[in-house]
Formats: structure tokens, sequence, C-alpha cells
């Protein structure tokens, strides 16, 4: 992700499998000012978005083209990323919206996995830049009142439907308790992972960092 679209005072995490290597980088976030409180309210129904077993069906309603389900929980074959969120103490906190997406080895857009937002989607910022809000095939939610487990997963297909190449790839996660599309307001945090698609089967527990604990990254061939 190009650092020049992520704006001063953000957290970003960055967690690499191979050999163990762990590389964080931290910077302070300063208090947020003002926003819109309105924009996040009301909140409706009984908390959020329903738990992962209860999300909507993979969507097309964003982008072009079909093909098999990018989200949910986990499948026989593919790649599934457990995490559970935790809150960073933001001005709505502990409500909170977020996103999982998909990158290949170029840091090219694959697809989006999970999204938990609705209108509030323009405050990820990373993953609106990344995506351009294509949501092709994800499992898709309200903005969450509170922090819990999920479990997002990916069967290898494009958003053409069609098998992703082997190569290296990686999935990213990202939640803002903020309006984080203002300028006066920080980023969310959010966690790249890479990881080997092909014949080589993966079961990595990344370490808790901010944000982000319980990590699991595992991939069947």
């Amino acid at each position: 992700m190009a650092s020049s679209n992520l704006h001063n005072g953000r957290r970003a995490w960055r967690i690499w499998p191979s050999f163990g290597l762990v590389a964080a980088f931290v910077a302070g976030c300063g208090p947020a000012n003002g926003g819109d409180p309105a924009f996040w309210t009301p909140y409706r129904g009984g908390g959020g978005a329903p738990p992962d077993s209860e999300l909507t069906s993979p969507s097309a309603s964003a982008g072009s083209g079909g093909g098999g389900a990018g989200g949910g929980m986990a499948a026989a074959d593919g790649l599934v990323f457990h995490f559970t969120t935790v809150s960073v103490d933001g001005e709505y906190a502990p409500k909170n919206v977020g996103a999982v997406w998909i990158t290949d080895g170029q840091g090219t857009f694959v697809k989006t996995l999970e999204l938990w937002a609705a209108k509030r989607a323009k405050h990820l910022v990373q993953w609106d830049v990344a995506s351009g809000a294509n949501i092709v095939d994800a499992v898709t939610g309200a903005t969450r009142k509170n922090h819990g487990a999920h479990a997002s997963s990916w069967n290898g297909t494009n958003l053409e439907g069609m098998p992703a190449p082997d190569g290296e790839y990686q999935v990213h996660v990202e939640f803002t308790e903020w309006n984080s599309s203002s300028k006066s307001e920080p980023d969310g945090p959010t966690v790249s992972i890479p990881f080997t698609r092909g014949s080589a089967p993966l079961d990595f527990v990344p370490p808790d960092t901010t944000g982000f604990t319980t990590m699991r990254l595992v991939y069947e061939p």
C-alpha cells in the first residue's frame, strides 16, 4: 500500500511469517478532533453486524464480474484468516468498521473478503485506496457496536471467478473507530500478512499487536 495515501499519525503493522521475522511500525496517534457523530448513529438492531455465521451472502453489488465465494467461514480448501479486533480507544469506540482483503505479490488488489461498514466504508482509507471500494463476492455487514472474533476465507479465485495463479500474496485487515477519511483524524490499525499460494499448506500464528489478537492464518492447497 502506498504510504502517500495514509494520514499522518496512523497505526500500521506488517507481520512476516517467513522465518518468524516480525517487523512492526507504530506511529502515535493524537486525539481525534470533532468529526461527524451523527454519521455513526443511530444504530439499529442488537449489535451492528451479526456474527460471521450470520453475515450476508457474498455480494456482487460493486465492481464487475461474478465468481466463487470470497468470504465466509472456513472452507475445505483455501485460505482462512482468524483474528479478533480490540479497541484502540478511538473517538467512537467501541463502534468500529473494518475490512479484510487480498493483494498479490506486486500489491495489486485481488478481492475483498469481508467488509463490516455499509456507508461508513469511506473511513477505511487503506482498503478504499487498494480496492476502489470493490466488494464483489465479499461477505458484508453493518458497523459493529463492539469488537470480536472474525474468520475470513478466500477460495483462491479472482474477481472473475477464475483461480488465482500460485505465488506470493498478502492478506490485509483494517478497522477504525474514527472518521479516518477526515484529514484531522487518524487512520485505524492495519495488519498485512504475506503468504504463498502453492502446493504447501500453511498454519501460522502471528503475534498479537495493537488492535488485533488471536490471529491465525491457515492455508490448505
